[in-house]
């Protein structure tokens, strides 16, 4: 492995979890303004898309990928609507933080995965690495247990089984293509298929003040620059480092909600804070020792 490379993706992953976190606070804003999540997920693939576009033809970098590895990233696109919706529909039946954490799953999955296909070793430390995180995760998420519903259960798990294959195929097909085709053909796909689940839907629930609006927008702003570099960290540091510096996100939306929103942290959520940055340093020391 190239340090350099892996070191920079490494701060590319930080930014993408930076990117992810920011958008979903001003998902929330968008939604007091009157949209919907369909509306936000049929949406947040257009710019992607077209930035995508944009960049491989200023480069003059061809944009078909070859016939395998096209059908590869087809079906990755395909994936990455059902485990968005999964994880939307999750979040509507679950409490939140429940939802987020079976959610995080997928990094511990995805090492997992990359371990059984001979890409990567998902070592001993890796995985203490990853429960230590998952477990500061729960405390600054504020988790607590309680009767909950099955179906949302199997939904949140859905979404990390599918973000974890999404990272784990990813990892293999930008190895021998542009990660940027890759990429585009993903965000193509989700995209088509989104305007025919709204065709068939017959509306599009767009923001219905300026709020929703500002939200609306700097939410799909985000998430296209977070899925963009997502894909960049993995064709640089791998799947599973990638997948474990996203566990940033989290902390991101709790310091945003407290300093945004005037949330208040308390004394066990700061503790989950410096466990997670700790588990992240351990894991970091842990790739390159």
């Amino acid at each position: 492995m190239n340090w350099s490379d892996y070191k920079i993706g490494v701060v590319i992953a930080l930014l993408s979890a930076v990117c992810f976190a920011l958008s979903n606070t001003f998902a929330g804003l968008a939604y007091r303004g009157g949209v919907t999540p369909i509306t936000l997920s049929a949406t947040r693939f257009f710019l992607p898309t077209v930035i995508l576009l944009i960049i491989l033809s200023l480069k003059g970098a061809p944009i078909i990928m070859s016939k395998k590895s096209g059908q590869i990233a087809v079906i990755l696109g395909i994936i990455t609507i059902i485990y968005n919706v999964a994880l939307l529909v999750a979040i509507e039946r679950l409490p939140v933080p429940i939802a987020i954490l079976i959610f995080f799953l997928f990094p511990i999955l995805t090492g997992f995965s990359l371990t059984l296909t001979g890409a990567e070793a998902f070592t001993i430390t890796k995985f203490i690495g990853a429960v230590v995180a998952l477990i500061g995760l729960a405390l600054v998420l504020g988790v607590a247990f309680q009767q909950l519903d099955s179906l949302g259960i199997l939904l949140a798990t859905i979404g990390a089984i599918g973000l974890a294959t999404v990272s784990v195929l990813s990892h293999h097909l930008v190895k021998g293509e542009d990660p940027r085709q890759a990429m585009l053909y993903m965000a193509t796909t989700a995209l088509a298929i989104m305007i025919v689940v709204i065709t068939i839907r017959g509306e599009l629930d767009l923001p219905t003040n300026t709020d929703g609006w500002i939200g609306f927008l700097v939410s799909n702003i985000l998430y296209a620059f977070g899925m963009i570099t997502y894909f960049y960290a993995i064709s640089m540091a791998g799947a599973s480092a990638t997948t474990f510096f996203v566990n940033l996100e989290p902390l991101v939306v709790t310091g945003a909600a407290f300093l945004l929103l005037g949330q208040t942290l308390t004394p066990l959520q700061l503790l989950g804070v410096l466990i997670v940055v700790g588990a992240l340093i351990f894991y970091a020391r842990s790739d390159t020792s």
